[in-house]
């Protein structure tokens, strides 16, 4: 009978060791998983210069989050002034500018200066290739966009400086393509 107790006494032994052996690794498995959420966590946040710990990393995220609500709100409300700016057609409303054009002879250099309102496109390769038929070589070509305009500006130089640029030929072909 002794013997069977003590059969007994070490399967409940083994039993209660298996028991927390089991204990133990669901605790360590819940500690990689909390491990591997709290970094997707702070992947997702914006770089931090320190480490933090997890009370602040989630306080950190609750303030991201906050924020992020807010910017989404005043885009929302951006989209809608917008939208109310833009006329039936989902074109911009605006007042019509005639277009300006004005080119600068620095001798074997040229800038053109064009300013539109929207309503009016230009192709800016429109420009070049017409300089470029000039004798001008392109060194920088910009286009800025203000609430109602388009400013375009090209600056260019002589191909060859010994022939120069036809300039006359070049401001009358550019003021054929902007009427």
């Amino acid at each position: 009978m002794s013997s069977l107790l003590r059969s007994l006494e070490k399967v409940m032994e083994l039993g209660s060791q298996s028991t927390r052996m089991n204990r133990c690794l669901i605790e360590r498995e819940r500690r990689r998983h909390m491990k591997l959420l709290s970094f997707q966590l702070s992947s997702l946040l914006p770089p931090q210069p320190t480490k933090m710990s997890m009370p602040e990393l989630v306080d950190q995220a609750t303030a991201y989050v906050k924020e992020l609500q807010q910017n989404l709100e005043r885009y929302k409300q951006m989209k809608v002034e917008m939208k109310e700016k833009l006329g039936p057609d989902g074109s911009k409303r605006s007042r019509k500018i005639s277009p300006v054009l004005n080119i600068t002879d620095l001798g074997s250099h040229l800038e053109v200066n064009l300013i539109t309102g929207l309503n009016n496109r230009f192709a800016l390769s429109d420009f070049i290739a017409i300089l470029h038929e000039g004798g001008a070589e392109i060194i920088s070509a910009t286009c800025q966009y203000t609430e109602d305009r388009a400013i375009y500006t090209i600056f260019s130089q002589a191909i060859y400086p010994r022939i120069g640029i036809a300039t006359s030929s070049v401001h009358e072909r550019l003021k054929s393509l902007i009427c």
